[in-house]
């Protein structure tokens, strides 16, 4: 072989030997623990009816567990844990599970199913302030354990295990206020069991357990945290002990307005209830636009504190209105969902609305823009809840359901010592929106 034949047959071992080779995707691998469709699928029915469960424990804690910054955390996680399960089902269904008409999917499971509905009677029996303290080590973070836990084939099913880590990351996100204060969360409910016995002996535990019951029953009235003082019998702000002119007509509609938004904690709470009540029937839609509308009128009633202590000082001193949710709380989540649609959601978008044009006519950029996207907000809930209403409603429809609707209020308000029932049906939308609000 010359020279110049072994330079040739040696340069493309020597290209080969210089060319990078890239590294495969790990995502393209084969690794994780459920390596059959029916493997995945039965995991996915497993981390979905654990999140359905926690999502049924986070609404219920919405409406009596008292602290309003714990309220608006509830509220955000409940969004979140809806999302996660939701997409755990929807997933599940692509590998072929199939739920039985009106069920939940894996409620035919029966075993697992009254497993998680007695675990849950359990938590709900405990004093709310107890409840809250053991929320973040007994389910919150078992959630996500479960969830780091529970992998999926990447490459065989990549789809599950992406839903998988996404909803991971989204638990972490949503439980992320709840698991850090969890100390002052033991120290509040503590505090809660020595008033409740009267008494704080040094030997008395946290962890009593409650009352054996093996079905979940949810709170029928809100509670209020202590700083808050309430009204109970209306929603006119204007004709509350409280009201003090704030200078002129635009103040007066900013500050009534604000109030109103900081009130729809009864809002949030009547969509938690809505979606506790739920979740074993209604379609994956209408659970997360419920979740959603939670989450909202959290953000809505965290804009009114906030506005209220930026415009009018101490938020606390301006009364906290409850009619809105000591009806509502009666009603099952049905009724309630379709009472604050019919008869609240459309009653407040024109007032809001005009105070955003207002606002914006004045160079009040702080209020045009949170106004404005309150009524973004308000819109989109009124619209799509009376669609799917239209659509779920067992009573065939949203004229059957408003008209039910409105026969149930009339019966607690007056029940509640609060108005007539056949008065109260002589009422137009507008006039029941401003006795019961939003």
């Amino acid at each position: 072989m010359t020279e110049r034949q072994g330079r040739a047959s040696a340069a493309p071992k020597e290209r080969a030997t210089a060319t990078p080779r890239l590294p495969w995707p790990e995502r393209f691998r084969s690794h994780g623990a459920a390596a059959s469709p029916e493997d995945s699928r039965d995991r996915l029915v497993e981390l979905a009816g654990e999140a359905w469960t926690v999502t049924r424990l986070l609404a219920a804690s919405t409406l009596d567990v008292a602290e309003f910054e714990a309220k608006l955390a509830l509220a955000e996680a409940v969004h979140a844990v809806v999302e996660v399960a939701a997409s755990c089902e929807e997933r599940a269904g692509e590998l072929g599970a199939a739920p039985k008409p009106g069920q939940r999917l894996g409620a035919d499971r029966a075993d697992a199913a009254d497993q998680r509905e007695v675990r849950l009677a359990a938590a709900l029996a405990a004093p709310p302030g107890q409840r809250l303290a053991r929320l973040p080590r007994e389910w919150l973070l078992p959630l996500i354990a479960m969830f780091e836990d529970r992998t999926f084939d990447a490459l065989l099913d990549g789809p599950s295990e992406r839903v998988r880590r996404r909803g991971l990351s989204d638990l972490k996100d949503a439980f992320g206020w709840l698991v850090e204060t969890g100390e002052q969360l033991e120290l509040a409910g503590g505090q809660e069991q020595f008033a409740d016995a009267g008494t704080a002996p040094a030997e008395a535990g946290l962890h009593a357990s409650p009352p054996a019951v093996r079905t979940a029953r949810r709170p029928t009235m809100g509670r209020r945290d202590e700083r808050f003082a309430t009204f109970e019998n209306t929603r006119d702000y204007r004709g509350a002990a409280d009201w003090h002119d704030a200078g002129s007509p635009y103040d007066n509609d900013l500050l009534e307005l604000v109030r109103v938004n900081r009130d729809e904690i009864d809002a949030l709470e009547t969509f938690a209830l809505a979606l506790f009540d739920l979740v074993a029937e209604a379609d994956l839609e209408s659970l997360r636009h419920l979740a959603r509308l939670t989450w909202d009128e959290a953000r809505h009633a965290a804009i009114g504190q906030e506005l209220l202590r930026e415009r009018f000082g101490d938020p606390y001193a301006h009364e906290c209105s409850m009619i809105g949710i000591r009806v509502r709380g009666q009603m099952n989540g049905w009724t309630a969902w379709t009472q604050i649609t019919v008869f609240g959601e459309l009653g407040i978008i024109g007032p809001m609305r005009a105070l955003a044009r207002e606002a914006h006519r004045r160079g009040d950029d702080r209020i045009a823009h949170a106004f404005g996207f309150i009524t973004s907000d308000e819109t989109m809930h009124l619209r799509d809840s009376r669609r799917l209403l239209e659509r779920n409603h067992p009573s065939g429809g949203l004229a059957r359901a408003a008209d039910a609707a409105r026969e149930e209020a009339g019966r607690i308000l007056e029940g509640l010592g609060l108005y007539d029932a056949e008065h109260f049906a002589q009422l137009d939308e507008r006039q029941i929106f401003e006795l019961l609000g939003e």
